[in-house]
C-alpha cells in the first residue's frame, strides 16, 4: 500500500479549519462549523515521494486537498506522459470524479512527502445542505480548469 490512512486530531482540526476555508476554493463560503462537519467524516491520508494518489482510467468517487506537500498531474497523451499541473498545499484534485463518479481523467503522484484530506461522496451526501454549497464551489473550479484548457487549445491550433 502506497498510503497511509489516520484520524485527525483535535489539533489537526483546528489547524485545518481556518486554513481550509480562507484557501481551499472548494470550501469558499462554508461556515467554520461545516467545515468542521465535513473534516468529522473525511480522510487523512499520507503518501511518500513517488507514490501514485490516483490513476488516469482508474475508478474514483474521492476529491482530495492537499495539506503539505506537492503533487503533480500528468496525462497521457500521443507522445507519452504531459505534465499539466503542479499542486500545493489547499489545491484540489479529483472534483470531476466525486461530481460524476466516472474514471479518472489524470494522474496525480505525490513529488514529495504528501498530507491529504480525502472526501467521498458519502461525506457530501450525509449532509445535503453542505454538500450542495460544495457541488457548487466544485462546478466553478471545474468550470475555471476548463476555461484554461480551452485558452491553452486555442493558442496551440
Amino acid at each position: 500500500m502506497s498510503w497511509i490512512r489516520e484520524e485527525f486530531t483535535f489539533h489537526d482540526l483546528q489547524r485545518l479549519l481556518f486554513k481550509l476555508a480562507e484557501h481551499v476554493k472548494a470550501f469558499q463560503g462554508l461556515t467554520p462549523a461545516e467545515i468542521s462537519e465535513l473534516l468529522a467524516r473525511a480522510e487523512k491520508c499520507s503518501y511518500v515521494p513517488d507514490a501514485p494518489i490516483v490513476n488516469e482510467g482508474s475508478a474514483g468517487n474521492q476529491m482530495y486537498i492537499i495539506l503539505d506537500g506537492e503533487a503533480v498531474v500528468t496525462k497521457k497523451g500521443r507522445d507519452g506522459e504531459i505534465e499539466l499541473a503542479r499542486l500545493y498545499s489547499a489545491d484540489s484534485f479529483g472534483e470531476m470524479a466525486l461530481a460524476d463518479n466516472e474514471s479518472r481523467s489524470a494522474t496525480v503522484t505525490a513529488m514529495s512527502p504528501c498530507v491529504l484530506v480525502r472526501l467521498n461522496d458519502q461525506v457530501m451526501n450525509a449532509k445535503p445542505e453542505i454538500g450542495v454549497k460544495v457541488y457548487r464551489n466544485i462546478a466553478r473550479v471545474v468550470s475555471a480548469r476548463l476555461r484554461q484548457a480551452d485558452e491553452a487549445l486555442a493558442w496551440r491550433l
